[in-house]
């Protein structure tokens, strides 16, 4: 009898669906995060995120001669950060809701240091993101925002606005070697600059025990 029930058991679980998670979910200690969920759903299965990139997207549709229809997308990456042993994730969402999951490049260690300053074309890569270019090469001495605007007209008759933030990351390497200037788009390495020579870096001096 015992073994009857057993076999009934292990037949039982042999015919259950097994949970896959696809290329496209994300995998957290609170559950999988899978295109459709909310961002409520991300924060309370994964937590916040180590990263966040947000721009804006606009569609506009001639309904008429007299009618023009706008709509705005905000569309916001959530970056998350495993380790150097795993994959960065990204989650991109559009007006609150997760539309994909992409994976990134190996993660890095929250706790270490930057292991080269010289931020060149050797250790920073085109597509690398601004998490990726922190690991490597810490915190810049200057950063520049603006915002830029493209246009273009889709097969279905609807033209697409997209807002894109343009960050310009400046790198002081000292007064004997040329600055390094790094730009952003939505958060992504697009182009690395040379510049003029560094300047000092005056540090505090420490006031002096009485």
């Amino acid at each position: 009898m015992r073994k009857t029930h057993a076999l009934l058991i292990f037949l039982l679980l042999m015919a259950a669906p097994s949970v896959r998670v696809s290329a496209s979910d994300l995998s957290c200690d609170g559950g999988i995060i899978s295109a459709g969920d909310r961002s409520i759903d991300v924060l309370a299965k994964c937590g916040p995120p180590d990263s966040k990139e947000s721009h804006q997207e606009e569609l506009s549709e001639r309904l008429d001669d007299a009618t023009k229809q706008r709509t705005f997308i905000t569309v916001e990456e959530w970056t998350y950060n495993f380790g150097p042993t795993r994959f960065m994730r990204i989650v991109i969402m559009k007006n609150g809701v997760v539309a994909n999951v992409r994976t990134g490049n190996y993660g890095y260690s929250k706790n270490a240091k930057p292991a080269q300053e010289e931020c060149s074309e050797q250790i920073v890569t085109i597509g690398d993101l601004k998490t990726d270019v922190l690991a490597k090469c810490g915190e810049p001495a200057l950063k520049d925002v603006h915002q830029e605007e493209f246009k273009k007209k889709l097969e279905s008759g609807l033209t697409r606005s997209v807002f894109v933030n343009v960050e310009e990351w400046t790198y002081n390497l000292g007064t004997n070697r040329f600055v390094r200037i790094l730009t952003f788009r939505n958060g992504k390495l697009t182009d690395i600059r040379t510049g003029g020579y560094g300047y000092e870096i005056k540090r505090e001096e420490k006031p002096k025990a009485p």
